[in-house]
């Protein structure tokens, strides 16, 4: 069993001497499995805040436009068997560029929560994370191990179809409410690997 727990938010730093990048790493628990009603708007809701490759929020702010990252990415994930879901970040970058970092991160999980997304966006993400889907499975290895999964859970493949369809029958305002819902900026945590103290070091050399 892996029951759910609130969990108090921490922002953590952690230095590793001598590493050229840093590493960015938030979640928040979510008091969710993948039975729950919202849990479709928040798979296709978390893929266009961070799940696409380049076409993500977090993508288009943090690499394209800030130019602050080499690659970020969110996911979610909630189990079938417990009442227990993870909304998850990442992002590589340069040490300096921590705090900036940072600040868009919260500002573009914020503006989610603020504005939602739009119905262009939405129906982009839903063939995107379709085909991906569809990819998948064409390749023998994930097809097996969703079998093997499914065994496990007494799942057919008609349950991933079941998912699908609830996921192409997503209205814009299910998933902007289920994101509203679910997500606080107060409840993620926030982990920072990097070699801080040199950039400390070089800035205060700075005249």
């Amino acid at each position: 069993p892996r029951p759910y727990r609130e969990i108090e938010a921490a922002d953590l730093s952690v230095e590793t001497p001598d590493k050229a990048n840093a590493y960015f790493r938030a979640a928040q628990s979510i008091e969710m499995s993948d039975g729950h009603p919202d849990y479709p708007a928040m798979v296709l809701g978390t893929y266009m805040l961070g799940g696409g490759f380049l076409n993500s929020r977090l993508a288009e702010r943090i690499r394209q436009e800030d130019g602050l990252s080499y690659g970020v990415g969110a996911f979610f994930g909630a189990s079938p068997l417990d009442e227990i879901g993870t909304l998850g970040a990442y992002a590589i970058y340069a040490p300096e560029n921590v705090e900036a970092l940072e600040a868009a991160f919260r500002e573009e999980i914020q503006r989610v929560l603020d504005d939602g997304f739009d119905q262009d966006e939405v129906q982009a993400a839903k063939e995107g994370w379709l085909d991906s889907r569809n990819v998948s499975r064409a390749q023998d290895r994930e097809l097996a191990g969703s079998l093997s999964y499914g065994l496990y859970l007494e799942r057919t493949l008609e349950h991933e179809a079941e998912l699908e369809a609830r996921i192409a029958d997503l209205s814009v305002e299910q998933i902007n409410q289920a994101m509203s819902r679910h997500i606080d900026l107060s409840r993620i945590t926030v982990v920072k690997a990097g070699d801080f103290a040199s950039v400390s070091d070089e800035a205060e050399l700075v005249p």
